[in-house]
């Protein structure tokens, strides 16, 4: 009733002979790309096939729903509805053992086939039903990744999603957490014109599910009455954003989004969707109302203790290199503190705490006596070898940049890129280290504080101060197509650049890109091809 596949052992003794979930002839497709082919290229057959079942079940950017939480190295986690194993991956290099369950043979084989080398996975195949009375009761974490939603499927009865949660609870050590993501039916997505995700309908999620068709998500607060009802314990809400499937920012109700931060809003990959108004500009409304956690695409839930981290970016669609993740976290004292976490070992000489304080000390010489700060870097932690800085205060300059051009007051624009200019093109002594990441959304604003809070990318080159702050304008255009209102002219007048000289910064940008992705297809591209949109 078992057997072995490299390293991982799979349990057939409450499998009831047949799959009763299948997508098929797409998952005997994944099946043999994972027998014939090494993760490391996972990137490049997703490119090519051009499919979003493919997208969907071996990008790496699924694990970044789940790759901040933290786990010792002994702990005992159970992933419930495992499927190709997207997440089973991080839980094995997390944390001690991985225990999943898995409704489908065939996905549970695709699973083991692309984790065969890690020792510390066992997959049950069959209704969580059947295998729950035989788990143990000392999980230090149980995850619902895309599940909670399905619970009439697996539990039954007339309370199925407060019945999943009492069972699951018995499963749970003292001080274990069960950790839930799960889409919001109130995203503000499904407003703008996307499908619901299980559906495929248009407003099914708004209009509360018209038609029973055996899955249902939930609002903010609809999911907070459901757990508070069945969970005693303490519950912490995350928003993942675009959504819990491609997770690059991880917000809390601690740190919530800032006006003019999600700009990222395209959220679909398997069914075109209509447009109806300007995601971003409706977002930033929200924004300002305090209502971003009604309207989040997605929620994480997490019930139990709270964790350090209140604040999440992932840049990790790159070479694996320079993949790394910036966390705020909580300290020892309470004090909010920013970590630059490398996401595999190739990227710890990129990330590393030495460099990073190697980097802080020539831009604080470079910087000294003018009116730009670099933001302190403390030091990296023992046990995380990463680079941790202090947390600092202000708005970003971007957004301060936004609300002119929005106020229709073009002349503070101007005014502050020339501040801009004279605060970045301080030198002291001859001090060669220059940033390559004075974009304005890395510059915080505090009254006439103006701190550079990201210094990743640095030169000893001699360096054309004038062309950084150039690629800067690119860059915050590129962000928002609609910032680009300005007079161009006018402002390569600021610099003294030419037109000539702006294109040949943009294509040295767009190589630096490359080499920063390492020629991989990003998210979008990746898009486009699965939608079959022509590029």
């Amino acid at each position: 009733m078992t057997e072995k596949i490299g390293k991982v052992t799979l349990d057939y003794s409450k499998y009831p002979g047949e799959d009763l979930y299948c997508d098929g002839e797409v998952e005997d497709e994944l099946l043999k790309i994972v027998m014939d082919t090494n993760p490391e290229e996972y990137p490049r057959v997703i490119a090519e096939r051009g499919s979003w079942p493919v997208l969907y079940h071996l990008s790496a950017l699924r694990e970044n729903i789940v790759e901040w939480i933290p786990m010792k190295a002994d702990a005992k986690v159970l992933e419930v509805g495992s499927g190709c194993g997207a997440i089973t991956g991080v839980l094995a290099r997390k944390a001690g053992s991985v225990t999943c369950v898995e409704l489908s043979k065939k996905r549970t084989l695709i699973n083991a086939y692309r984790h065969r080398d890690c020792d510390n996975i066992e997959i049950h195949a069959g209704n969580f039903k059947d295998i729950e009375p035989d788990l143990p009761t000392d999980y230090d974490y149980i995850l619902l990744i895309g599940v909670l939603e399905y619970a009439d499927g697996y539990i039954g009865g007339s309370t199925p999603h407060e019945d999943f949660i009492r069972i699951l609870q018995k499963h749970l050590a003292e001080k274990g957490r069960l950790v839930i993501a799960i889409e919001n039916k109130y995203g503000l997505k499904y407003f703008a014109g996307c499908r619901e995700d299980h559906t495929g309908g248009f407003f099914d999620g708004i209009e509360d599910y018209p038609e029973d068709k055996g899955v249902r998500t939930f609002g903010r607060e609809g999911l907070d009455r459901l757990l508070k009802k069945v969970y005693p314990g303490e519950r912490h809400f995350y928003y993942p954003y675009p959504d819990y499937k491609f997770m690059k920012n991880l917000y809390s109700d601690e740190r919530l989004p800032k006006v003019g931060e999600l700009t990222d809003n395209i959220r679909n990959f398997d069914r075109d969707r209509m447009e109806l108004f300007n995601e971003k500009r409706v977002y930033d409304g929200l924004i300002r109302e305090g209502s971003f956690p009604f309207f989040s695409n997605s929620f994480l839930v997490v019930l139990g203790e709270a964790v350090d981290t209140v604040y999440a970016r992932y840049s990790n669609d790159r070479a694996p290199q320079y993949a790394i993740c910036t966390r705020i976290e909580r300290n020892a004292q309470n004090k909010l503190t920013v970590k630059k976490v490398p996401l595999c070992e190739a990227a710890k000489e990129h990330a590393g705490a030495g460099r990073m304080l190697e980097t802080y000390r020539a831009l604080t010489n470079r910087y000294e006596g003018g009116k730009l700060k670099i933001n302190r870097c403390v030091n990296g932690s023992p046990e995380e070898p990463c680079a941790e800085f202090e947390f600092a205060a202000g708005e970003p300059l971007s957004e301060l940049m936004d609300r002119k051009l929005s106020e229709h007051d073009t002349e503070g624009f101007y005014a502050l890129f020339e501040e801009y200019i004279r605060r970045v093109s301080y030198a002291n002594g001859g001090e060669q280290r220059t940033s390559l990441d004075l974009i304005f959304s890395n510059i915080l604003v505090d009254g006439d504080d103006w701190t550079l809070i990201d210094y990743e990318w640095t030169t000893d080159e001699e360096t054309d101060i004038r062309r950084l702050m150039y690629k800067a304008l690119y860059c915050y255009v590129l962000e928002n197509g609609e910032r680009g209102v300005f007079d161009r002219s006018r402002v390569l007048g600021m610099l003294h650049l030419t037109e000539m000289d702006a294109a040949e910064i943009e294509r040295e940008e767009i190589a630096f890109q490359k080499k920063v992705t390492g020629g991989r297809a990003s998210l979008e591209e990746n898009r486009e091809k699965c939608l079959k949109i022509p590029m």
